[in-house]
């Protein structure tokens, strides 16, 4: 039978190797956590960061589309003025050149804040140079229609280069896409070429009847301006089919039954069997004019209802970016806590394994020692008396001869324990 002291020794040389097992399984379950949690954040940030980079690629698109639609207005105005402007010179009435030259200088401000962006600086320069020239040159007839119409198309190819530059012809959005198509590609054309039509007439004199080229043209100014018409009708409806802003429809309703009904009335449905008819000059330039008007009311309309969804879509941007930061944020804290949660009391405790509460500071392996030196209460089973008795009576009287191993010397029993 093992005595007290071999007991406490072999606990005591165990002692360290289980501490050492806890340590290292310690140890271990901290690297696999903190690997966990920086394989986590990895991924999260990789996605945060991808969300940040798309919504916020998207929101410098609506900037530019904003941008675009902006400067719109005041260039489909420049058109507007340019179209009155030819039809006055053609006629030889005086050409208002004071309202030319103020839509070009309100053309000024948007070109200097965006111009860069959309590269019109030097296209908008051409043209006022043109349109300069055109007021020094003061003709009047064919020879105005010539000069104005090459001007027109230079003012009509600048709004599609804004269009392009400022990414709204490439918009993906149903509803916004064919507001741009009306306003910036079908309603220009369809006011360019009533213009012309209504001009041709005049170049016709006193009889009213188009003959040779100018019925050509005129011919197809009226199917172009009845294909627009169509076009700007299918894709609205398109428009208000698919958007989420329920006010579009009951906006543009209207101003868009004017515009068909002009252009009805200037292209009727049976055009094409009429193209090798008479047509009458002076009922044709009335209702040329007509498309004309309708056409640039419903243009600035459909250019607000524009700006007014981009602003929807800008503020959605907005909040997911806000959204992105803060979830990176919350995350970020989370992973803290669960950091200091995990990894630090970890630390802690092996730190402080080898302290046994109530032993002062002295670790595991200390009170071994001592109980192998015969310094520590040995705790044996069934005898707790007898091996107290003999460590109090070794450290209290060393001559009775107590043995190292805290028993006391079979040849100095008493008397009275001999038998």
């Amino acid at each position: 039978m093992a005595t007290p002291t071999r007991v406490a020794g072999r606990r005591a040389a165990a002692e360290p190797r289980l501490t050492r097992r806890l340590s290292g399984t310690s140890r271990t379950r901290t690297v696999v956590v903190v690997i966990c949690l920086l394989t986590v954040a990895t991924l999260f940030g990789a996605v945060a960061r991808q969300a940040w980079a798309s919504t916020t690629s998207a929101a410098e698109v609506v900037r530019l589309e904003a941008n675009g639609a902006e400067m719109l207005h005041p260039m489909t105005s420049l058109l507007t003025e340019l179209v009155t402007a030819q039809s006055a010179a053609v006629r030889g009435a005086e050409v208002d050149q004071t309202s030319l030259r103020s839509v070009l200088a309100e053309l000024q401000e948007p070109d200097a804040l965006y111009g860069e962006d959309l590269q019109t600086t030097q296209r908008l320069a051409d043209l006022t140079e043109q349109i300069e020239a055109a007021f020094g040159a003061n003709e009047t007839g064919r020879a105005a229609y010539q000069r104005y119409s090459s001007i027109v198309d230079l003012a009509v190819d600048l709004i599609g280069v804004i269009g392009d530059t400022s990414h709204l012809i490439h918009d993906p959005n149903l509803d916004s896409y064919y507001l741009m198509d009306a306003a910036i590609a079908r309603l220009p054309h369809a006011m360019v070429y009533a213009g012309r039509a209504a001009d041709l007439v005049a170049l016709a004199g006193g009889t009213g009847v188009l003959t040779g080229e100018d019925a050509v043209r005129a011919a197809v100014a009226r199917f172009n301006v009845s294909y627009d018409a169509e076009q700007v009708s299918l894709g609205l409806t398109t428009s208000v089919d698919f958007t989420a802003r329920s006010e579009l429809g009951s906006n543009i309703v209207a101003r868009l039954d004017t515009f068909r009904a002009a252009a009805d009335a200037f292209a009727p449905p049976t055009m094409l069997q009429e193209l090798a008819t008479t047509v009458e000059a002076g009922a044709m330039a009335d209702n040329a004019s007509r498309v004309f008007a309708a056409a640039q009311s419903l243009a600035h309309l459909l250019l607000e209802e524009l700006e007014a969804l981009l602003a929807v879509r800008a503020e959605g941007l907005a909040q997911q970016q806000r959204l992105t930061a803060t979830a990176t944020v919350a995350a970020a804290i989370v992973g803290a806590v669960m950091f200091g949660l995990l990894v630090l009391p970890g630390r802690r405790r092996g730190a402080g394994r080898d302290e046994e509460p109530g032993t002062g500071g002295r670790g595991f392996s200390a009170v071994g020692r001592e109980v192998a030196a015969g310094q520590a209460e040995p705790a044996a089973r069934g005898r707790p008396g007898r091996f107290a008795a003999a460590i109090m009576g070794s450290e209290s009287s060393p001559e009775n001869g107590a043995a190292p191993s805290g028993f006391p010397d079979p040849g100095s029993r008493s008397g009275g324990h001999a038998r």
